[in-house]
């Protein structure tokens, strides 16, 4: 952990408040990237945003300095998203009716692009429903591994579980998503 990072911990327990501003500025826009990714949606990623920093924020007296910080603050945002994710399975099985769009929607295109436009929409519907097919589990170390770039071994630091963890549900999820999309 870096000195001053510490030393900022220190002052926001310490009751300065300008230091979270300090720690929110620091990681805010990387947290960001990560709630888009996750969600696909602005409105979403900007709840998952807020989300974590308000725990990073309640939970920070308990942080016991054995990882890096953004570290403890990325486990935070994969519970974060966990959640969001079941949340909206549940509100899925309670109203089959409400369209639950985790990719954002393309904006109107110009009149020669439209076919373009329509093909990258069913695409990404395609690719939606195939998301939401898989467990929260496959569908978060999916994200990390395809779309954030991160090693097994990171995945795992993360999600507080072992390597063969993370390969089982990548291996699960990659299959289900290659059968699923296969078909249709």
């Amino acid at each position: 952990m870096e000195k001053d990072e510490k030393e900022i911990i220190e002052r926001i327990l310490g009751g300065d408040k300008m230091a979270f501003g300090i720690l929110m500025e620091r990681y805010g826009e990387r947290v960001m990237g990560l709630a888009f990714h996750f969600t696909r949606n602005h409105q979403d990623a900007e709840d998952l945003y807020q989300e974590t920093f308000l725990k990073v924020y309640c939970n920070l007296p308990n942080f016991r300095f054995e990882c890096e910080l953004f570290t403890w603050i990325y486990r935070i945002i994969a519970n974060q998203a966990f959640n969001l994710y079941n949340k909206r399975k549940r509100m899925r099985l309670a109203d089959s009716g409400e369209d639950d769009h985790l990719w954002e929607t393309i904006p109107g295109e110009a009149e020669e692009e439209a076919d373009q436009a329509t093909f990258n929409l069913a695409l990404r519907q395609q690719i939606d429903h195939a998301l939401r097919q898989l467990s929260v589990q496959q569908r978060v170390v999916f994200v990390l591994k395809h779309i954030e770039g991160k090693k097994l071994k990171e995945i795992a630091a993360l999600l507080d579980c072992t390597e063969g963890t993370v390969k089982r549900y990548l291996f699960r999820a990659t299959r289900k998503l290659q059968s699923l999309l296969a078909t249709t």
